[in-house]
């Protein structure tokens, strides 16, 4: 198996962990598939690369945390369409634009520092979004604001 076939398997699993469409008994029984294969993934850096994805994985889903609220992950999942999209420029700046006021409708139904938590979300994406419009402006040269150029 290659890294990146591994890679989507374990990416799956996280993604329906983040959504809670998955019960623990189901997580471990795919958590243990995830590990089994991991013997599997060729070249050898590759599968050193898939055993320290795995631990990483494993420590994160074992780590006890007080539970997320249900707008918290619909937040989590929203970021995380929109940063591992593999779309074209102008369909990311599009894709990045709705996720952040999707984000901002969510933080939006709820109050105080879960707010808060959900809108700092937008972050990412408002720096992708930001790199995509520099790169695609014709008239940025990459020079400091202020700068000459």
């Amino acid at each position: 198996m290659d890294y990146a076939a591994y890679d989507e398997l374990e990416q799956r699993l996280v993604d329906a962990v983040m959504a809670k469409e998955i019960d623990q008994e189901s997580m471990r029984t795919e958590l243990e598939r995830l590990h089994s294969l991991v013997p599997t993934v060729e070249p050898a850096a590759d599968r050193e690369r898939a055993e320290r994805s795995f631990a990483s994985l494993q420590s994160a889903l074992n780590y006890k945390v007080p539970p997320m609220s249900d707008e918290l992950a619909a937040a989590i999942q929203v970021q995380s369409r929109a940063l591992l999209s593999n779309a074209t420029s102008t369909e990311r700046v599009e894709l990045l634009e709705t996720a952040i006021a999707e984000i901002g409708r969510i933080a939006a139904t709820v109050s105080g520092a879960e707010a808060s938590r959900i809108r700092h979300l937008s972050e990412p994406l408002a720096m992708d979004l930001e790199a995509i419009r520099n790169t695609s402006d014709p008239n940025h040269h990459g020079g400091t604001p202020g700068s000459a150029d």
